[in-house]
């Protein structure tokens, strides 16, 4: 699973120490897991007694209600998962990965909005974002996600779409929202037509937002004497790009090529680089933060300095 280690303008665990988050999302992740499915399976046990030996279901829950309490539960702490009252319906072992990954998934959220001591109004879009989570759930942990961060180039804030940190490179991305029945193609160097059957309507091309994203990206690297191969492409998840990609420097990636481009990323089995990891302390350097203290600080007004911040 990718990390998000910034999302917006929102504090970030991870730039609070981004040489420490990275490894500890991992370890928590796969603890998680074997406990979840250590729990699963002696969830599965006691079903197998209750059916054998015991026919008042009431004394069987009453008797392991307390040794199993923490099946499924929540991830509202930030670098744990806390207790939650048991779930009344159990998994069935083919969904429970799938409830494990949007657990995950919501967990990044809250690491990508907040920290011990400030936080950041996360829109609740975000839990609803499918790109987002589809790219979350499917690259590997080795990845670094930008979730439209912002930037500050020349004292000037720059509103970016996806950055994906690898190991070994930098894609940027430039997202098409769509849905199954739309097409996109050229128009005019600065608008693109989104067509659906008869209805057409015009969208900004989206290279002019590549193209910001390259200039402000590759400017913070080149200053930190950082060469990182930098890619570049458009992605329409749901939808189809209708252009020649022979011709384009640009990667198109559309709902006939986005599986095949996903599974050449995930065969990138690279560790976490040093060089990855600078890049990426560097980057949110530069991104700008709003947030808040936490009520727990003890202040009333908690915005930090006045509105936003930039690390």
């Amino acid at each position: 699973m990718a990390q998000l280690v910034k999302l917006s303008n929102y504090i970030s665990r991870y730039e609070t120490d981004i040489y420490r988050y990275p490894s500890h999302f991992v370890r928590l992740k796969k603890e998680r897991w074997g406990n979840l499915v250590q729990e699963w399976n002696s969830r599965q046990k006691i079903d197998s007694l209750q059916s054998k030996f015991c026919a008042d279901e009431t004394e069987v829950k009453s008797k392991f209600k307390g040794k199993f309490k923490k099946w499924f539960s929540g991830s509202k702490d930030l670098d744990t998962w806390e207790e939650d009252p048991p779930r009344e319906k159990f998994l069935p072992k083919s969904q429970l990965h799938e409830a494990f990954m949007e657990e995950i998934f919501h967990f990044q959220l809250n690491w990508a909005s907040s920290t011990f001591s400030e936080i950041s109004h996360l829109n609740n879009k975000y839990y609803n974002d499918s790109l987002l989570s589809h790219l979350l759930k499917e690259l590997p942990d080795s990845f670094f996600i930008f979730y439209e961060p912002v930037f500050v180039l020349r004292k000037a804030s720059v509103d970016l779409d996806i950055i994906i940190l690898t190991p070994s490179e930098v894609w940027l991305l430039t997202p098409l929202t769509g849905n199954n029945h739309n097409i996109f193609h050229s128009h005019s160097e600065r608008f693109w037509i989104k067509r659906d059957g008869e209805n057409q309507e015009k969208v900004i091309h989206p290279f002019v937002s590549l193209k910001r994203m390259v200039t402000v990206i590759k400017e913070i690297l080149v200053e930190c004497e950082l060469d990182i191969p930098i890619r570049m492409g458009v992605i329409a998840k749901d939808s189809f790009i209708d252009i020649n990609a022979s011709q384009q420097r640009v990667k198109l990636i559309d709902k006939r090529t986005f599986q095949d481009w996903q599974r050449t990323l995930k065969k990138i089995v690279t560790p976490i680089k040093h060089q990855q990891l600078k890049a990426a302390n560097i980057l949110l350097r530069n991104c700008k933060t709003n947030s808040e203290w936490r009520d727990s600080m003890g202040t009333e007004n908690g915005t930090i300095e006045g509105s936003e911040r930039k690390h």
